[in-house]
């Protein structure tokens, strides 16, 4: 395993404490094509909240984490961080991650409250976060990836 891929295995806790999402999404071609979707809930682990301190750092907010320079910090503030997996339409398409992490600023007493953001992933990380999860789902909840994605395709023609 290389330093990204431990890295990011690391930073990529599903919470399943939290509800498993499954649901469709389309894409437009000639006419509209659905295809299943699960969306996870991402604890907020210490790597996934300091890449997201950074990204809200930029745009002039404060950090949630506190910092050893001694610069104030958010302290009501919390993340709520989301990742999906899809099965596009047609043949020999694979289970797939989505191409960001999304995550929302919670509690916030500054004006970006509720307000989403996204760490964008290489087509390399994605894998990675795709082999992390599906490896969480079968150890927890006995089934993987492509399984949890077969329920909502069947969801989704029930619809």
């Amino acid at each position: 395993m290389t330093l990204t891929e431990n890295f990011i295995s690391d930073a990529i806790r599903i919470d399943f404490g939290g509800e498993i999402l499954y649901g469709s999404d389309q894409v437009f071609d000639a006419f509209p094509v659905r295809f299943p979707t699960v969306e996870f809930i991402l604890k907020a682990t210490d790597v996934l909240t300091e890449i997201a301190d950074r990204i809200r750092f930029d745009k002039g907010y404060p950090p949630i984490l506190p910092r050893a320079d001694g610069m104030d910090y958010d302290h009501n503030g919390f993340y709520n961080f989301y990742i999906g997996i899809c099965k596009l339409p047609g043949e020999g398409q694979e289970c797939r991650a989505d191409k960001c992490i999304s995550f929302v600023i919670v509690n916030s007493d500054f004006s970006d409250n509720e307000d989403m953001y996204s760490i964008e992933l290489s087509e390399s990380d994605q894998q990675i976060v795709l082999e992390a999860l599906d490896k969480q789902c079968r150890r927890h909840l006995g089934k993987s990836c492509e399984e949890l994605l077969a329920e909502s395709e069947k969801e989704m023609s029930t619809e």
